[in-house]
């Protein structure tokens, strides 16, 4: 389990957001994101879905052209 941001560190970042000036995600939330997509990934894999990649995504937009044969 990741450790809480202090109190007072949420509350500047708070401030930052409502003036437009929010800081860069820090590395809990990087990490909790990766964790996401990962679990997103896993459980998709485990329905059956084919993987969301690059290639496959650019293989389908082409391969699926109205007036091709």
């Amino acid at each position: 389990m990741f450790p809480l941001k202090p109190a007072k560190m949420i509350e500047r970042e708070i401030e930052l957001a409502a003036k437009g000036t929010a800081s860069y995600m820090g590395r809990e939330e990087r990490d909790c994101l990766k964790r996401a997509a990962k679990a997103e990934a896993a459980f998709r894999a485990s329905k059956g879905y084919e993987p969301d990649t690059f290639w496959r995504r650019l293989s389908r937009r082409l391969g699926r052209r109205p007036g091709r044969k």
